[in-house]
């Protein structure tokens, strides 16, 4: 048999002893342990949830304002700036251009079947 103490927050934190049988006991204590890899503490020091609100003012106050951040550039912008022409206009015709579909000529799973399926 073992016997503890602990405290009962229901009745006003008032102390309690119990007793078990060890099987018992251990079989309560494992339902504590946390499976492999659980994060248990997720932030701690000044990334900790009750502290972000007291350190947020003495940031403020201590480090410059942030940069305005300027939007992502898509893909077109990006490839005009590169080639110097719009990807979507066409070349003889000068019409704007409209995405239908697109082929992929080996899936990655044909692939995986075709590696799995090999002779060694």
């Amino acid at each position: 048999m073992i016997t503890f103490e602990f405290k009962d927050y229901r009745n006003h934190e008032t102390p309690v002893l119990y007793t078990l049988r060890t099987v018992e006991f251990i079989r309560k204590l494992v339902r504590h342990i946390p499976p492999h890899y659980f994060n248990v503490i997720r932030h701690y020091g000044l990334l900790a949830s009750r502290m972000k609100a007291a350190y947020r003012k003495l940031t403020d106050q201590l480090l410059p304002p942030s940069a305005e951040v300027k939007s992502a550039v898509d893909w077109r912008e990006r490839q005009t700036a590169y080639r110097g022409k719009d990807p979507l206009l066409c070349g003889i015709c000068g019409k704007m251009l409209a995405f239908v579909s697109a082929h992929l000529p080996n899936p990655l799973s044909l692939i995986k079947a075709r590696f799995q399926t090999a002779p060694p």
